[in-house]
């Protein structure tokens, strides 16, 4: 260490001044401008004076032109002082302006996706046309490279094995995506991976990226992928569409459950006056069948599902009001929260009040596991159920509550 950084690091009056340095070369690249230190200690005032040779006080504010500082150092007693060498050895460190370390970072990441496009297939073609457009899907992935690059390079490189490898003939998704991904879930339309997924399946298609559910399954279905329309259904009741063979159940008064296939087949779906009540079990749908209620359902059976999703989709683009009532448990709060955060003034809550809460009750514990799950239920309609469920460490079910629920419904519909 040279002796005029001893002198500078054994008299803590100049750290300030130091550090003023040091931000001046990160942010010009270069020693140079003014250092202002505010509010002098005496320590400081006691070194400064000395230093730039004039008096100063205790609590005042300085400003420091560097090229002063350099004078004041030529003119000293070291003779081969050097004030990159000073601050260097000051701070062990090497001096990297900011500059410098922006463009370190850009260069390091060119270099990553540059690794990714070696080879000519369509994987890599779409990737090299992305980071070149630097378009949205661009700042999706310099997003998750920031956040975690090697997570990023397998997430990649398991889509281009997608986008090179498009069926020639139909095929499941799950089975699709097992076949090179090893996890038949892993493009799931709710999956994190699928958004990636679809962008790059939008560039082999040179159209917009799909937002809602049914425009990805139809892009899915056009490059031969489809979604497993049979198990993924909704039990519904009284909804009315466009096919009368569906409306012959409502006029019937009889449930139906509906597959997705059946779902993207209709065109149209609509509530009795443009209500329909959402409900997490099927034995509110008996209760409200058993009071003869002239009202359209969809029973979730305690999961939103694609086809649960789809059919909102189609009944809130057609102006319909969606209600909502489910468990006070923390997977039943977390499902309500997604439905307010996705349909927003289209859905309402009924039914989740404190005398709700209080009046259906259970002697089941939340384990704190659970109750941990609470930490993502933001909505505030649900702020009072939220905290009746940290407070009393129980959950409460909806069946406890049917004569509460249909009391809502009735002045919702019929109350005059």
């Amino acid at each position: 260490m040279h002796s005029y950084t001893e002198y500078f690091k054994n008299n803590k009056g100049f750290t300030r001044l130091m550090e003023g340095l040091l931000q001046k070369y990160k942010s010009l690249g270069k020693f140079s401008g003014i250092i202002k230190i505010n509010n002098l200690t005496e320590e400081e005032v006691i070194t400064l004076s000395r230093f730039l040779g004039k008096s100063l006080i205790a609590g005042d504010t300085i400003e420091i032109k560097v090229k002063q500082f350099l004078d004041i150092m030529s003119n000293s007693k070291y003779y081969d002082f050097d004030i990159n060498i000073l601050v260097q050895e000051y701070f062990n460190i090497e001096l990297v302006s900011n500059r410098d370390i922006k463009s370190k970072k850009e260069s390091e990441e060119s270099k990553f996706y540059v690794s990714l496009t070696l080879d000519n297939q369509l994987g890599s073609k779409w990737l090299k046309d992305t980071i070149s457009c630097k378009n949205e899907t661009y700042k999706l992935i310099h997003k998750r490279y920031l956040q975690n690059k090697t997570n990023l390079r397998k997430e990649i490189v398991n889509i281009q094995l997608l986008i090179n490898n498009l069926p020639s003939k139909k095929v499941p998704l799950s089975i699709y995506a097992a076949k090179y991904t090893q996890d038949p879930h892993y493009i799931d339309l709710d999956s994190a991976h699928s958004i990636l997924f679809f962008h790059a399946l939008a560039y082999v298609d040179n159209s917009v990226c799909p937002l809602d559910r049914d425009s990805k399954i139809r892009l899915l279905d056009k490059y031969n992928i489809e979604i497993d329309n049979f198990s993924n259904f909704v039990i519904t009741y009284n909804l009315l569409t466009d096919k009368e063979y569906i409306n012959s159940f409502s006029k019937n008064r009889e449930s139906l459950i509906l597959n997705m296939q059946n779902i993207m087949n209709i065109k149209c779906f609509s509530g009795i006056n443009k209500k329909v009540f959402i409900f997490e079990n099927p034995s509110i749908l008996s209760e409200i069948m058993a009071n003869g209620l002239n009202i359209s359902v969809i029973i979730t059976s305690g999961f939103i599902n694609l086809s649960v999703y789809l059919l909102l989709d189609k009944l809130a683009e057609s102006g319909n009001k969606l209600y909502y009532n489910g468990d006070f448990d923390p997977e039943g709060l977390l499902i309500a929260n997604k439905l307010k955060e996705k349909y927003d003034k289209n859905i309402e809550f009924i039914c989740y009040t404190k005398e709700d809460y209080y009046n259906c009750i259970s002697h089941n514990v939340v384990t704190k596991k659970r109750l941990n799950k609470l930490q993502n239920v933001s909505v505030a309609e649900l702020d009072m159920i939220k905290n009746l469920l940290i407070c009393n460490n129980k959950v409460a079910y909806q069946e406890n509550n049917k004569e509460r629920i249909i009391k809502a419904i009735n002045d919702i519909c019929f109350k005059k």
